[in-house]
């Protein structure tokens, strides 16, 4: 290696005798493994000037990883019972931990790291102190020491802080060998030996056929997926995983489209091209000021010389042309500033996805063409880590830092690192696993990364108006109190996520009201026509149902069908309304397949309106009935208070909205409500929180659809969504809350500060005492006719049919 020569060879562990432990043979040869390719990297360098190089500003001198990664390991193994021999005194606290500075600033947050400096001479200067041949032998001693302990040391191969320990130091060495090669991808070529390395000769390469063969979107479906792994404390069901690995969490994601392949460097060389870098709409302000500041046009591993050229991690000045169908290698804020682009060129929302499977191995040097991949379609086994929208966060349950390293997850949960899935040509196989998650600072440029684009299916709604926009700014500018009205939960991803979130069992609402509706079908539809004297009316009259706020219809067949099916001379036809066009199609649709076409003609007359303006859509006589119906504890989304905090006060919602329907009904006609009554808190806050973050997409979502049809800019990852039961209201609240501090605008030149755990509520669900029932309906002139409430004590749940007095 230029000036000095290795003084040690690896060869397979002495046995002392034939009874060795299998264990501790298996575990001493993974160790061969991984220091042989250590040296091999190491060996890559031609001098020992060049271990002294800083190829990367915000890293620590090559240097330093020679030392840190058998120090590592050593700090590691003291863990264990017995082991606790100090080695090098000075070396063993210098190179324990490396640094991750923040990637604008260069101040380093974290006080157990190494000392550092962004000024490469004063790096060079410090560490030039210590001789890499001094360094050398440091690593033979200590793995002279781990060879020892794993041969002689009596180790419990079947605890699990064993087991956890060994896999530390085996996978941390792993990850940090991948490090090595982002940094030599920055070198020189001048610092590397030319006579070791066999790798192919890009530069031999034809020049890739140019269009490039389309980069189509595959549909996947939406659904509940799991995140992470389970905890397990029984050797038999035993996993390695990082802290952050931990616990399984599911989660809901909505259906949405992936693009088959990574974007290549030909498909991004076609937005630089289009002075993606200068064009300011295409990023954060954050971002498009640091990269004006650092006058970054293009991304790190190219160079421009009247012409584009590549660089990999063994070579340098690769032409464009060659290399057109690999991945190409970039931060999250230019896969961003790419998608953004994209959007705009074709009219799609389009993001980066937020999960993904992904396959790699350490074959290679450098990427590789996409089209080399098993799946032409829908290509998981990229060359590269690829990015995702996803701040890097606990799981739900975190139990904290692993005990032999603190700190290793936990000082980058700081909403400023992004979660890249998959893996690298860089990445040992043995870390390609489905719960892996790696971590980068959103501006940070040189990992082995890439991205593909994800958009979410065609809308079926109408977009929001002017109207929405300046209600929506007038909720948001109240400071005392910011809020986004729930009525704009419902686009048609929104009423498809609502559809999860019925068949949830936590949500018992849903459940509660089905069960009393199959029980009590029947007794509805004689109540309403006995009291009503229908059989004495006009055979030509007609039994108008308005359903306020259907839905997807999924519990509609339960009550309308013994109207339908009746062989009574009664015509009755339903009106579903529903400000959302996805619900009512999704209802009709529903309805076809199990009534059939013949009964939706006959009987159901849709209206997509609000609640207020639903009244100019029907045509109803002054002798026909009327029955409103409002399910779902939708009276709930009502607040019971008034601004001068009376309950169901003149002005207050509920109160509005029961005198409006009572308004636009004659007497007689009938008006039949769900009420959510009280009970236990943990039941109540589990139905609008669930642990499979079903009802967090819900909410989320809205902030999407502000963005989209509005044209705000809130960035999702800084919201968490929250439940609470409030008792001094009497009602369930959920809440989005701001995780940093933060600009929240539009395109109109609104815009409203929002500090960290300030927060914007979304929903308020009323829950009401029989008390409260009477109350309400007796003051907006209706009478009680029935009350039907559920057998289940735990879960209580009204439906109560009113007739207008």
């Amino acid at each position: 290696m230029g000036s000095f020569k290795h003084n040690y060879s690896i060869d397979q562990c002495d046995h002392n005798n034939e009874e060795n432990d299998v264990h501790s043979t298996n575990w001493c040869n993974k160790f061969n493994q991984i220091w042989e390719r250590s040296d091999y990297l190491f060996g890559l360098l031609h001098s020992s000037d060049d271990f002294y190089r800083q190829p990367i500003k915000l890293r620590l001198p090559l240097l330093f990883y020679l030392g840190h990664l058998p120090c590592f390991t050593w700090a590691q193994l003291q863990h264990l019972d017995g082991v606790n021999k100090i080695i090098d005194a000075l070396f063993d606290k210098l190179f324990q931990r490396g640094v991750d500075p923040n990637v604008r600033t260069g101040v380093v947050n974290h006080g157990h790291s190494s000392r550092f400096s962004i000024n490469n001479e004063a790096e060079k200067e410090y560490w030039r102190r210590f001789s890499v041949q001094s360094v050398e032998e440091y690593k033979i001693k200590v793995r002279s020491e781990i060879k020892n302990v794993l041969m002689n040391g009596d180790l419990k191969f079947h605890d699990l802080n064993t087991l956890n320990v060994l896999n530390i130091a085996v996978e941390h060495e792993m990850m940090h060998q991948e490090t090595l090669m982002y940094l030599f991808a920055q070198l020189s070529i001048e610092a590397f030996r030319s006579d070791i390395t066999n790798e192919k000769d890009l530069r031999q390469l034809c020049d890739v056929t140019s269009p490039l063969p389309e980069n189509i979107w595959i549909p996947l479906p939406g659904g509940q997926l799991s995140l992470g792994k389970s905890y397990s404390e029984q050797l038999p069901t035993y996993s390695f995983g990082w802290d952050n690995e931990f616990p399984s969490e599911p989660t809901y994601v909505s259906n949405f489209e992936l693009q088959s392949h990574p974007v290549r460097i030909g498909d991004f060389l076609q937005f630089v091209l289009d002075n993606g870098y200068t064009t300011k709409q295409w990023w954060d302000d954050d971002a498009f000021e640091w990269i004006t500041e650092t006058k970054i046009s293009h991304p790190t591993s190219w160079s421009y010389d009247n012409s584009y050229r590549v660089n990999f991690v063994l070579q340098r000045d690769i032409p464009i042309e060659t290399v057109l169908d690999h991945p190409v290698i970039v931060s999250q804020i230019e896969a961003n500033a790419y998608c953004r682009w994209l959007s705009n060129k074709t009219g799609s929302e389009i993001n980066l996805p937020t999960n993904g499977t992904y396959n790699a191995n350490f074959r290679h040097l450098h990427t590789i063409p996409i089209n080399t991949g098993v799946n032409k379609d829908l290509q998981w086994q990229g060359s590269a880590f690829e990015w995702t929208s996803s701040i890097f966060r606990p799981f739900t349950g975190y139990r904290g830092n692993l005990p032999t390293y603190p700190g290793y997850s936990s000082d980058f949960f700081d909403d400023s690192h992004f979660v890249l899935l998959g893996g690298s040509f860089a990445t040992d196989l043995k870390l390609i696993r489905r719960t892996f998650r790696n971590w980068y600072q959103d501006k940070y440029r040189y990992v082995f990364a890439t991205f593909r684009c994800a958009k979410r299916n065609a809308h079926t709604d109408n977009p929001l108006t002017t109207a929405d926009h300046e209600k929506v700014v007038r909720f948001l500018s109240n400071s005392n109190h910011r809020t986004i009205p729930s009525e704009y939960f419902y686009d048609a991803q929104g009423s498809a996520i609502y559809e999860q979130i019925t068949s949830l069992d936590e949500y018992y609402l849903y459940n509660q009201e089905l069960k009393l509706l199959e029980k009590r079908a029947d007794d509805i539809r004689s109540t309403i026509l006995q009291h009503s004297n229908i059989h004495n009316r006009s055979s030509s009259s007609n039994i108008h149902i308005i359903e306020l706020g259907c839905g997807d219809g999924s519990k509609v067949e339960t009550w309308l069908s013994p109207w339908v099916k009746s062989k009574e001379n009664i015509s009755i036809i339903y009106h579903p309304v529903d400000i959302s066009e996805y619900a009512i199609d999704s209802l009709v649709q529903r309805l076809q397949r199990t009534m059939g076409e013949d009964i939706i003609k006959e009987h159901v007359k849709p209206v997509c309106s609000t609640f207020d303006q639903m009244y100019t859509h029907l045509n109803s006589n002054e002798m026909e009935v009327q029955v409103v119906m409002l399910l779902g504890s939708t009276i709930g989304n009502f607040g019971s208070y008034d601004s001068n905090h009376i309950k169901f006060g003149e002005s207050s919602p509920a109160m509005k909205l029961v005198r409006s329907v009572r308004s636009n009904l004659k007497i007689g006609d009938w008006f039949i409500c769900a009420f959510d009554l009280c009970k236990d808190t943990k039941t109540m806050v589990q139905a609008y929180s669930d642990p499979k973050g079903i009802t967090s997409a819900f909410n989320y979502n809205l902030l999407v659809r502000l963005n989209r049809e509005l044209n705000f800019n809130f960035k999702i990852a800084n919201f968490l969504h929250y439940a609470t039961f409030n008792p001094l209201l009497q009602q369930m609240e959920s809440w989005l809350i701001s995780t940093k501090q933060q600009t929240v605008s539009d395109q109109n030149g609104f815009s409203f500060e929002l500090q960290a755990y300030e927060a914007i509520q979304t929903e308020v669900s009323a829950k009401y005492t029989p008390h409260d029932i009477q109350t309400l309906i007796s003051d907006n002139s209706f009478k009680i006719i029935e009350c039907y409430k559920t057998d289940d004590h735990y879960l209580p749940y009204a439906l109560c049919m009113t007739q207008a007095v």
